[in-house]
């Protein structure tokens, strides 16, 4: 989703988890984050939040051309009693060399190409993204990953 106002991609809303404490909620959240993701840096966390850098490995396609990218954006879950607050932004497109990020932001990136073949850019994240906060809202309500069932 591409924010309004600053018109940087950001994925964020408040979701319900009735029953459910803030201090469960943010072990849920933290152990959903070591599972979904590969780690990359460490949960950070402060006393209703969390926050770790991840990343997204796909490719696209540009006419005849393969383009393998490496995504990157940052995910905050801030907490509540029975709610929780997700923030999937700060989205950059590099390397990571030695530790440290080499990277442009996502709308930079995808501004480079014609505007016909943005979309194919924007489609595999934003699948991506969905997924992944599909699963942040099962974890967080069931405390466990979502079993997929094969697609035949």
């Amino acid at each position: 989703m591409i924010d309004g106002e600053t018109g940087e991609y950001r994925y964020e809303d408040v979701a319900r988890a009735e029953g459910v404490s803030s201090t469960e909620i943010k072990a849920r959240a933290k152990s959903w984050l070591t599972h979904y993701y590969t780690q990359i840096d460490s949960v950070h966390t402060d006393s209703t939040s969390l926050k770790q850098l991840n990343t997204y490995h796909f490719e696209w396609k540009l006419i005849s051309k393969t383009i393998k990218v490496d995504l990157f954006f940052d995910v905050t879950i801030k907490t509540k009693d029975n709610r929780y607050k997700y923030d999937f932004s700060n989205f950059r497109v590099g390397k990571m060399t030695k530790g440290d990020l080499q990277a442009i932001d996502l709308k930079t990136y995808i501004e480079r190409f014609p505007t016909d073949y943005q979309i194919l850019v924007e489609e595999p994240i934003d699948t991506e993204m969905t997924r992944a906060i599909n699963s942040l809202n099962y974890f967080i309500v069931n405390n466990k990953l979502e079993v997929e069932e094969d697609d035949w």
